[in-house]
């Protein structure tokens, strides 16, 4: 498929991100407000459920990833944009949520007290903090969604089907995403994404330039990633890095490629098909571990003095 657009790395950074927060905070408010309005006419308590609320929320952000999506160029990527991508993207995403974590961790208590007086004296501080806290959870949500976005791209460029793609999520995705990352793609001779900047257009190449550093990176960026993915997601993506790396070895790099669209893929279908079936089963033979605490009330007796009065 031609290259037809040539996106900025901003876009797909800050200026997609920022569009899906702001879309779909709107849609969450617009629909919250009409439940509201709805719901008042059949409830007379003063509290509305909380479960209409919370597929309000999961509607708004499914609606906003969707719009997100279809505003995003098309093309399949070349591993020079990707990589420049899954690099910046992960960065961003594991910076900003390390350091919000750290500063609502070490003040917590004078975050809630501050929050509570705001409540109770000045809602509408209370609100606007409210939603400028939103828009910077949701810009991170967009962010990871730009991200998965850009790794199918990349992996569509080996031709692996979209129906491979799909069946491979969640826990074979990463198989194919890290050949997208550590193979070349020679029949993709234009860089998709546009950059601007020099010095960071400097280092992508830098990556790419030898196989030592672009493992290295991609060491280090996996690590990265885990304070917003979770750890057990890096420690996956390893182990199917791991056979991605032996299978490599085995046939060579041009041999692999050409077996990413059918072995390959295929493969990381099967493992997230196992896998998928070990969870659920796991979660469905096992019950949750929870500690029983068993609480003995025993009767008071109560003795007065007569005094003779």
């Amino acid at each position: 498929m031609p290259n037809k657009t040539n996106s900025k790395l901003s876009t797909w950074l800050f200026w997609s991100p920022l569009k899906f927060a702001f879309m779909s905070l709107g849609i969450m408010l617009t629909a919250a407000f009409i439940f509201s309005i709805v719901a008042s006419t059949f409830y007379t308590n003063t509290t509305l459920p909380q479960t209409p609320m919370l597929i309000i929320l999961v509607l708004g952000i499914c609606l906003g990833a969707i719009i997100q999506i279809r505003k995003l160029p098309t093309d399949k990527m070349d591993r020079q944009s990707f990589i420049a991508l899954h690099n910046g993207q992960t960065i961003i995403l594991s910076l900003a949520f390390m350091i919000a974590s750290y500063l609502i961790f070490v003040n917590y208590q004078q975050i809630m007290f501050s929050m509570l007086i705001m409540e109770t004296n000045s809602s509408v501080s209370f609100l606007m903090i409210l939603i400028i806290a939103a828009l910077f959870y949701l810009y991170l949500t967009g962010l990871a969604i730009a991200n998965i976005y850009a790794k199918f791209r990349r992996i569509r460029e080996f031709d692996v089907p979209t129906w491979k793609i799909i069946f491979s999520m969640p826990f074979g995705f990463s198989g194919l995403w890290t050949a997208g990352y550590l193979l070349n793609t020679p029949t993709q001779k234009q860089t998709t994404i546009q950059i601007n900047s020099k010095w960071y257009s400097a280092w992508t190449k830098w990556v790419i330039s030898r196989p030592a550093t672009t493992i290295a990176t991609f060491i280090v960026i996996t690590i990265l990633s885990g304070f917003f993915f979770g750890f057990n997601a890096v420690l996956l993506t390893f182990s199917l890095a791991l056979i991605f790396g032996i299978w490599t070895l085995q046939i060579g790099s041009r041999q692999f490629t050409k077996t990413v669209p059918t072995k390959y893929a295929t493969t990381t279908v099967i493992i997230n098909i196992t896998l998928l079936v070990i969870f659920l089963g796991f979660r469905a033979l096992v019950p949750p571990t929870t500690q029983n605490v068993q609480i003995n009330i025993t009767d008071t007796e109560i003795i007065t003095t007569d005094t003779g009065e």
